[in-house]
This record gives structure tokens, sequence and C-alpha cells, in this order.
């Protein structure tokens, strides 16, 4: 038997192993078996935003290198440019982890006159007035929400 033969077969096994493993979980995630919930969300309930960006930008890299070796048939080669934007977005998410865990109101929720002060002070450290009342919005949602969840 020709070894590149052997190569090709193991290959196609482990590309129909990989699809049924990922339509499996993508079943489960339908059914509501696997929570995705915390996949952006911080210790405390709120959402990450570096979380988000690594898991996006995260995707779109591996979407695109999937699409590139179906185009050519070959692994590409991938530029250091891509390999640092995803390092920097890795960063990020674990400064940002450092920084929550780092501060007790960053395991908790705080309540909602904190949220409002919190985010007024963030918006006018921006710059501009319109900063400062896009802060206190962003701040008063955040409130409404860590209040909302204080009374359940």
């Amino acid at each position: 038997m020709n070894s590149s033969l052997i190569v090709v077969v193991c290959e196609y096994i482990l590309c129909i192993f990989l699809g049924l493993l990922a339509a499996k979980l993508l079943v489960m995630i339908w059914r509501d078996e696997i929570n995705l919930t915390s996949l952006v969300c911080e210790t405390n309930g709120d959402a990450s935003m570096s979380r988000l960006q690594l898991l996006i930008f995260t995707f779109v890299i591996a979407i695109s290198l999937f699409y590139l070796v179906l185009k050519n048939n070959y692994f590409p080669w991938v530029s250091d440019g891509v390999l640092t934007l995803l390092g920097i977005s890795a960063s990020t998410y674990a400064v940002g982890k450092g920084i929550s865990y780092s501060r007790d109101e960053g395991v908790t929720k705080p309540d909602p006159e904190t949220a409002v002060a919190a985010g007024a002070m963030a918006g006018a450290a921006a710059g501009a007035p319109a900063g400062a009342m896009a802060g206190a919005v962003t701040g008063a949602v955040a409130g409404g929400v860590a209040g909302r969840d204080q009374g359940k």
C-alpha cells in the first residue's frame, strides 16, 4: 500500500471525526445543554468587552485560515501582523481579567448609585461633556441591571 494513500485516508478519518464532534457540540448548544452565557461574561455577570473581542477575533482568524486551507489545499503562511494582533487581543483579555480580580468591586455587582457615578466619572475622563453624559447613561444602564438582579 502506498504511504501517501494511508496519509490521505488518515486525514479523511480525522476530518470526519472533527466534523462529527463539531456537529455534536452544535446540537448540544441548540438544545441548551451547553450554556454559552459565561463565554463573554465576567464573574459578576457583566458583559466583558475584552472577552468578546478575543472571541470574535479568534473566530475571524480561524475561519479565514480554514477558508484558505480549503481554497489552496495547503496551510498558508500566517503573517506576523496577524499573530501580533491576536496576541494583543489575548493580552487585553488577560489584563482586564487581572484588573477585575484585583478589586473587590470587579468580582461583585455594584449598586445602582455607584454604577451611575462611576459611569459619569469615566465619561468625564474621556474628555467632553457629551462623554460624561454617555458615561452616565452607560452607568445608569449598568446600575439598572444591577438593581434588577439584586431584587431577584
